[in-house]
């Protein structure tokens, strides 16, 4: 079962009360831009893609939705998502939730592939997911999961093999998926924020990180971190929430304008684009660093490990059975 466009519409409208874009008459005013925020830098694929969004949700909309992407200058995720929260932000878009129940899915091997995360998390799981957005952030609604592309290990010293890991001190975001997958592994997780990794990495606070695999070049990572993994490392889901008055301030036209152009655009602006965008990064990262800096290890007995732990994972976030049910879709 997919995300209906009911689901959808119930979501990402909310771009209109906090600007007082709605009027009486139900029709949109231009008023203030909507705030976009993501902690990526402006050259990041979540940011390219929310600029061709909204430029063309703006166009669309003759004008009367316009929006500001504030993109890495109002601090990290979880910054951003709080801000979305109080209303000082109206779009987040990022990885970080706070949410076990989001969490999970960027344990390795949590899902097959990307397309595996996002059928997931928009049909099997969608009614938790938005219920755990609810209880924790009344003034957010959950919209939906863009596929942002599997996560990537880093390291400065070469691995041979997964089982390097063990004892090395690897940058990890505030996202417990992520930090059981390097504990099961033997690394020891280091929580610093996306905002300051560039710098943890140039002071060798860390010998590491995992994070979003098609940020490689445009965050510039290869002039701090020499080595990069080929092998998936759980899946990368960018969330799309809204403050919900302006959600609810924006009329069913404009509702439905917001969330149609996302829809058409998200399977090839974003997602193909990602995927197409590797093997290219993959050629740059060793143009800077070196042939052989792209290393590919074999995860057959990682795997292994991991797979136990990240069953009772999600078994104890989503109820006994799910891990199962996940294998199965």
């Amino acid at each position: 079962m997919s995300v209906t466009r009911r689901q959808f519409n119930t979501g990402l409208a909310a771009t209109a009360v906090a600007g007082g874009i709605i009027g009486a008459g139900g029709q949109a005013h231009a008023a203030r831009s909507l705030i976009y925020g993501n902690a990526g830098n402006i050259k990041s694929a979540s940011n390219q893609f929310a600029i061709k969004w909204l430029n063309l949700v703006t166009e669309r909309t003759g004008g009367d939705l316009k929006f500001d992407v504030k993109a890495g200058t109002i601090g990290g995720g979880k910054d951003v998502l709080d801000g979305t929260a109080l209303g000082t932000v109206d779009i987040y878009n990022g990885a970080y939730t706070g949410l076990r129940e989001f969490d999970v899915f960027y344990a390795p091997y949590f899902a097959r592939d990307s397309n595996h995360a996002q059928k997931i998390a928009n049909g099997l799981l969608y009614d938790k997911l938005n219920a755990a957005v609810g209880k924790r952030y009344p003034s957010i609604r959950y919209l939906t999961v863009a596929r942002a592309g599997p996560w990537k290990l880093f390291t400065n010293k070469k691995l041979d093999s997964f089982a390097d890991l063990k004892g090395m001190k690897i940058r990890a975001p505030r996202i417990e998926g992520v930090i059981a997958g390097l504990e099961q592994v033997g690394a020891k997780p280091t929580v610093i924020p996306f905002n300051e990794l560039y710098g943890a990495l140039q002071q060798g606070v860390v010998d590491g990180m995992a994070t979003l695999g098609n940020l490689m070049i445009s965050q510039k990572f290869y002039e701090v971190v020499k080595y990069i993994y080929a092998n998936d490392w759980g899946i990368g889901l960018d969330k799309q929430m809204i403050h919900i008055p302006t959600w609810d301030a924006l009329g069913a036209k404009n509702q439905k304008i917001l969330v149609d152009t996302f829809n058409e655009l998200e399977p090839n602006d974003f997602f193909r684009a990602t995927v197409d965008a590797e093997a290219e990064n993959y050629k740059k990262w060793e143009g800077f660093n070196g042939a052989g800096t792209v290393v590919t290890l074999d995860a057959t007995a990682a795997q292994k490990l991991l797979a136990p732990a990240i069953a009772k994972l999600a078994d104890d976030i989503f109820g006994k059975g799910t891990y199962d049910k996940i294998a199965a879709q």
